[in-house]
């Protein structure tokens, strides 16, 4: 029903997109001590293609081998990117920052919750114009 309103498109996209980028940066944090790590995050989200319906899924899983077991889930519709301009990094060329990763995470939960909230505000303004409660 909410997938056809602009809005409610919008917001789902950015709630997908934070949780995608979430995962990310918990995975640059865990891998916080492996030697000639670089950080990864998540390009920002087009909101002109989220509208239009073009965002094309550019993330998909690979079988190397004929051994392996491919799961069976969709695609990120987010690509990961590594991120090549450090500013610092361990003698062992490791380039995650951790006060920067936790600072993301923190942003990120911060619009995580904008979106739910304007979800939920515009949920309950179309139910109270239909007449629902």
């Amino acid at each position: 029903m909410y997938d056809d309103l602009g809005i409610f498109k919008m917001a789902k996209a950015q709630m997908d997109w934070i949780a995608q980028r979430q995962e990310v940066l918990a995975g640059n944090i865990a891998n916080a001590n492996t030697p000639r790590y670089l950080p990864k995050d998540i390009k920002p989200l087009d909101f002109k293609a989220v509208l239009a319906g073009s965002a094309e899924p550019d993330v998909g899983v690979a079988a190397t081998n004929a051994k392996h077991i491919v799961p069976e889930m969709a695609p990120s519709p987010f690509k990961s990117v590594t991120q090549r301009r450090t500013f610092e990094s361990t003698p062992d060329g490791n380039a995650v920052i951790l006060e920067e990763q936790m600072a993301k995470l923190g942003e990120a939960n911060s619009k995580y919750n904008a979106a739910a909230s304007l979800f939920q505000k515009y949920q309950k303004m179309i139910k109270l114009a239909s007449g629902g409660r």
